[in-house]
């Protein structure tokens, strides 16, 4: 039985070591169509059956007309969410959440992950989720926005198309400058934000809300 209980600990260090290090992101397809993946950009992504579904059902959106949100419709595949009703031509938003992550002796902890399509070249994008990488319009600049505010001193991981990783560290006004002269797709990754606000999900409490949010798009 102790074997067991030690066991069960050593899981759930790995499940919460994994999810820590991991992203949610959007990209594009061959047939410019829109996916949700989980897991890291190069590596191993995650599936069904299997840690895709501890991921919620993603919400996504796209802008509509007269600032109002248009919901897309998703659908779960073996290693993604397939997004309907939209271009890769166009900008798109998701939101999604895993279920709480304990251990004894540890608060527990509900991810909430955030993520964005941006496209290249279409000028100065808004903030439109609770932890955003906004694009300023400016090739190589992000601005890093938490509850609706500029954050300074935000760290941002930005991979570029050959799969080499850059750490930034957001100024005093929330932005952050790379380098951005090849193209394929990019990916920009801040984590660690989080609110102590206790509550439940799905039924089973936690102490702190974490946030992820990641930024994709394609740079021709």
């Amino acid at each position: 039985m102790k074997i067991r209980f030690i066991i069960s600990l050593a899981t759930l260090a790995l499940i919460a070591f994994s999810v820590h290090a991991h992203s949610v992101w959007i990209e594009d397809t061959k047939n410019g169509k829109l996916i949700v993946r989980f897991g890291e950009l190069g590596d191993e992504l995650e599936k069904s059956p299997g840690y895709l579904d501890e991921l919620s059902q993603p919400i996504a959106w796209t802008e509509g007309k007269t600032n109002s949100v248009q919901l897309l419709k998703v659908k779960k595949k073996s290693d993604n969410f397939a997004l309907s009703g939209v271009k890769a031509s166009q900008a798109v938003f998701v939101q999604t959440d895993f279920s709480v992550l304990s251990a004894p002796g540890k608060p527990g902890r509900w991810p909430i992950f955030y993520a964005r399509w941006y496209v290249a070249g279409s000028g100065a994008a808004k903030p439109m989720l609770t932890f955003d990488l906004v694009p300023t319009g400016a090739l190589g600049e992000i601005k890093v926005y938490f509850h609706n505010k500029p954050l300074p001193d935000a760290k941002v991981t930005v991979t570029t198309p050959d799969g080499k990783d850059t750490d930034l560290t957001s100024d005093a006004d929330g932005i952050v400058h790379f380098t951005a002269d090849k193209p394929g797709l990019y990916l920009a990754v801040s984590v660690h934000q989080r609110d102590a606000l206790p509550g439940y999900s799905r039924g089973v409490p936690y102490d702190l809300i974490s946030h992820d949010t990641a930024l994709t798009w394609r740079q021709p």
